[in-house]
């Protein structure tokens, strides 16, 4: 090999790990990367109908289809919201509990829903992607010259140093750069749509400078929303002098909103803190709906089951017609080990809000604990409307494999475990159990189809992860 190319090698790979480094730099600052294994996801009805109803709005004006993005609850107390994987949204419980306003809530959201109408996923990763071929060409260009100038005999000349750190330096400013303009554009979005369905941006601005003060403090000690977000005094002032002059003309009460955001404000203090805690955040003085709410959750954890009861049938009193007293009735008691009432309630629940899927499952979990046929048959009835809204739901489909089983449907039972095995990514264990699932159905069945298509895709999964 020509000594010059040897030389050229050798300055690349001296650069491509200040090169790495950099890359790596660049896509943690800008997304916080999300698994199975290190995020933490809340489901609940009434948090997830409520933002639902909240955003919905929004994305039609943003030109988005509401059913196309789905919206995440992140167990997190840190202050944060983004967009990841496509129209993803993620929202972290510390975020409801920051805002303080139903509108603070919303215009994060709708600066979110700025970053997906925008395409600023893919304009980032192709930034990205021309910051590294930035540091790329850089790198080589230096690493050329400096492999020539030893060749030749010479000494290196000294600007070649200051011109290695020329690439990166160029790709970092461009990035952000770009990342600001993705921001800036989110945040008129947010004006234009908060404006569209006659809301206020004030509350976004109240909560944009509180996170500002942080700006200060080390990162280790920011929230991921500031780090993500960059937030700047000009950005505060733009959303101010933009907002100033439009007049909202509310058609609903805001006030509704704000009694609904803060009952759920209540709803995730009591059920991510102790009982303690929440006590003495909503001390028994309060008559406060949101109040009550969090003290009933607050004593069935302890659990006082007598005080918590009579807190929560006072709120069921007060509105017959609320799907989500109830529910928490029901769950609370479930998991206090009183499964036969924990069904009673959970049924009201469903049919004061038919098709759920949060509700139908906790339902069926209880009417498979409790075992007794009529009860199982209901579950299984319920688990497979689930299934209809929710067709990658590992928990529906392994209680579906034991109401299946308990009625001695084995090749059902067999095959709803191979759909949860295979969702799980647990490849071997789904072809196992699609192959004994498919001696029980008739060939050409859609069941047999099913257990085939498991097998087939299941394998095909494995092979990849073996040639890599």
């Amino acid at each position: 090999m020509p000594k010059i190319i040897t030389i050229l090698i050798k300055y690349i790979k001296s650069y491509t790990i200040n090169l790495i480094l950099f890359i790596l730099v660049l896509f943690f600052s800008t997304y916080k990367l999300t698994s199975a294994q290190n995020i933490s996801l809340i489901q609940d009805a009434e948090i997830e109908l409520y933002i639902r109803d909240w955003i919905n709005p929004i994305l039609k004006v943003a030109g988005l289809n509401p059913n196309s993005v789905n919206i995440y609850i992140v167990n997190d107390k840190s202050i944060n919201a983004f967009v990841a994987g496509g129209q993803n949204i993620f929202i972290n419980t510390g975020l409801i509990l920051a805002a303080k306003e139903v509108n603070a809530l919303i215009g994060v959201l709708a600066h979110e829903i700025g970053h997906i109408s925008g395409g600023h996923l893919n304009r980032t990763v192709n930034s990205m992607k021309r910051a590294q071929e930035t540091v790329t060409i850089a790198t080589i260009l230096t690493a050329g010259l400096m492999a020539a100038s030893k060749a030749a005999g010479l000494d290196t000349p000294a600007g070649l140093a200051k011109l290695a750190t020329l690439g990166p330096s160029i790709a970092e400013r461009n990035f952000y750069k770009n990342t600001r303009q993705n921001e800036k554009y989110a945040d008129a979005a947010a004006i234009k749509y908060m404006t569209a369905v006659n809301r206020s941006c004030i509350p976004l601005t109240k909560l944009l400078k509180k996170l500002g003060k942080q700006e200060l403090l080390h990162e280790n000690r920011q929230d991921p929303y500031l780090r993500t977000h960059p937030i700047s005094q000009e950005r505060i002032y733009d959303i101010v002098e933009a907002t100033k002059n439009i007049n909202i003309n509310y058609k609903k009460d805001l006030s509704l909103d704000n009694n609904k955001f803060q009952r759920i404000v209540a709803k995730i203090i009591a059920f991510t803190n102790s009982p303690g805690k929440t006590l003495l955040l909503y001390p028994k003085n309060s008559s406060q709906i949101d109040a009550k709410y969090a003290r009933a959750i607050a004593y069935l954890r302890l659990p006082d089951l007598d005080k918590g009861i009579k807190e929560i049938k006072e709120l069921i009193h007060i509105d017959k017609n609320d799907p989500f007293f109830p529910e928490v009735f029901g769950q609370m008691l479930f998991e206090n080990g009183q499964i036969f009432e924990s069904i009673e309630q959970l049924k009201i629940s469903s049919e004061l809000l038919p098709n759920n899927s949060i509700i139908l499952l906790s339902l069926a979990r209880s009417q498979i604990e409790y075992g007794k046929s009529k009860e199982n048959n209901e579950a299984i009835l319920n688990l497979k409307k689930v299934l209809e809204i929710m067709p990658k739901n590992i928990a529906a489909w392994k209680l579906l494999s034991i109401g299946e089983a308990r009625n001695n449907n084995l090749g059902l039972a067999q095959l709803a475990s191979a759909e949860a095995y295979f969702l799980m990514g647990q490849h071997s264990l789904a072809i196992q159990f699609a192959e004994k699932a498919k001696i029980s159905f008739k060939k050409g069945s859609p069941s047999d189809i099913r257990a085939l298509d498991i097998i087939f895709f299941s394998k095909e999964k494995l092979m990849k992860i073996n040639n890599n």
